[in-house]
């Protein structure tokens, strides 16, 4: 998440705006042009974007777990009479128009316009920004209504209508992305670029001047678009229409995907400000893309415990809060219940913590994943699961005392609780995770994607990155260039003896991912 936040739009309830006669944009919700006939069911093989599009939404809200496939499945039927039983709605199985404007206003009416992570959601913006969203996209030539800062109908059929001009994610809604994709549209280079470079990144994980000084010093347009996780990357990656040309997986993720065919080997030798990369970070980048061919370094963070040291103080008077028995421990967890004690809802992050509670100093697959489910077992009821949107926010008002969960939110929460928050990598182990960059088998434009790539290892650039996200990068000379906030910032870099106990996020084969889904599912449901 950027270090900036948005501001709070007052908004009424979904319940009661679902059946009133709120109006919006000029004419009342749900009154728009009916649909010609009603959609037909998708096939349970068939992929469609409208099932993409649900799916993607219905993750956003919660109601979803699996990666957006397109296929309706028995989990994405189950998340839509979810959303239809909550909301007052006929349930359908299947996925009309409708439908998917009804769960847009919901999400645009009940989601926190502050929440959103870099690792797998982002904000919607507020009614200053949607009023600028709207005023650019008829600079664009999409009628978006009237310009009055509100969300309806019209401003979604053109937001979507600029989303298919753009060959990115189709949803509907104005988020950060999307209102920083418009202004480039109406103040970069546009149309007379010479040449053009397709990104996939996670979402509010990059400094928007970037790309505009990148487009302009090269005269090549960025196309930018997110991903929510290393799944849906690599559904992204596998699906047909545009390919993307430089993509930002985490770096376990790099050996199944260049497998699997999706990578392709990096040409290093055109790269000119490979040297500024830290020998250092590139080394443990090679636990995991072992000959460095697929991947470099982007941003890198630890996995650990977060907390609030003056709740933490009364729950457990004197007590060291820099070890994973204060949330895995149930005797110790249990002295912090009454504050809050939790983990992001990230499966993949927190098995392997729980693991290492467990006793297992190495990931082993098999006895690791059992370690964890043990451990996990132990916590029911105790300790809370924490959407990952919401993770910030919990530990910045006290929600919660203790949890374990990323850095990158642990510095986003510290700014927002004005110093109220500390983290460390725990004395006991924690993990170290970094977010390559890398070019996809199928690229296109290959030669912009090297450029764009060497573009962001120029020192200032990659500060200016670290400085918005609140990351550690891997630059060796962006140091001078970095804010003092961000570089003095343990929860950002920590010291050499925390960086000693985290070991590398382990490679998870295909069965290991199978049995943290359902170590998971049976923990958090």
């Amino acid at each position: 998440m950027k270090t900036h936040t948005f501001a709070l739009l007052t908004v009424l309830g979904c319940a009661g705006l679902l059946g009133s006669t709120v109006q919006a944009q000029g004419f009342v919700f749900g009154t728009a042009k009916p649909e010609a006939a009603p959609a037909a069911a998708a096939s349970p093989g068939a992929r469609t974007a409208k099932v993409e599009t649900a799916q993607r939404l219905l993750a956003r809200m919660g109601l979803l777990r699996e990666s957006p496939s397109g296929t309706l499945t028995p989990a994405t039927l189950e998340a839509i009479l979810s959303f239809s039983v909550q909301n007052g709605l006929p349930p359908t199985p299947q996925v009309t128009d409708a439908l998917l404007n009804s769960i847009r206003r919901v999400i645009w009416q009940t989601q926190n316009w502050s929440s959103g992570n870099y690792k797998g959601r982002e904000k919607l913006v507020d009614a200053a920004g949607l009023r600028e969203a709207q005023i650019l996209l008829g600079k664009l030539g999409f009628n978006a209504g009237p310009l009055d800062g509100t969300f309806g109908p019209q401003t979604q059929v053109a937001t979507e209508a600029f989303q298919e001009s753009q060959g990115v994610t189709v949803d509907g809604l104005i988020t950060a992305t999307v209102l920083m994709n418009l202004r480039r549209a109406v103040n970069g280079v546009g149309t007379s670029a010479k040449s053009t470079v397709r990104v996939l990144n996670w979402p509010d994980y990059i400094e928007p001047s970037v790309l505009q000084d990148f487009e302009k010093e090269h005269n090549i347009r960025v196309v930018y678009d997110i991903f929510a996780g290393n799944d849906d990357l690599q559904t992204k990656l596998q699906a047909s229409g545009a390919p993307y040309d430089v993509v930002f997986p985490t770096a376990n993720a790099v050996p199944a995907m260049a497998a699997k065919g999706l990578l392709g080997k990096l040409d290093k030798t055109s790269l000119k400000n490979l040297s500024n990369i830290d020998p250092r970070v590139d080394a443990t980048l090679r636990a995991w893309d072992k000959d460095g061919a697929y991947s470099l370094p982007y941003m890198w963070y630890t996995v650990g415990i977060a907390w609030n040291p003056k709740l933490t103080a009364r729950a457990y008077p004197g007590h060291a809060m820099d070890s994973l028995t204060n949330v895995f421990d149930p005797d110790t967890a249990r002295r912090f219940q009454s504050c809050g004690v939790g983990i992001v809802d990230s499966a993949t992050d927190v098995v392997p913590m729980a693991a290492m509670a467990g006793g297992q100093t190495k990931w082993d697959g098999k006895n690791s994943t059992n370690a964890a489910a043990q451990v996990l077992e132990r916590l029911v009821g105790i300790v809370k699961v924490i959407p990952t949107d919401q993770f910030i926010d919990a530990l910045a008002s006290g929600k919660v005392c203790v949890a374990i969960g990323f850095s990158g939110d642990a510095v986003q929460a510290q700014a927002k609780s004005r110093g109220n928050v500390e983290y460390r990598v725990p004395a006991d182990g924690g993990l170290l995770a970094i977010d390559a960059m890398a070019v996809p088998a199928n690229a296109r434009n290959k030669r912009e994607a090297h450029l764009f790539i060497d573009y962001l290892l120029r020192p200032q650039v990659i500060a200016k990155i670290s400085n918005t996200v609140g990351y550690a990068n891997a630059n060796l000379k962006a140091g001078e260039f970095m804010s003092d906030s961000v570089k003095s910032n343990p929860a950002v870099v920590p010291s050499t003896q925390s960086l000693s106990r985290s070991q590398p996020m382990p490679i998870l084969s295909e069965q290991d991912q199978q049995e943290i889904a359902r170590i998971w599912a049976r923990f958090s449901k």
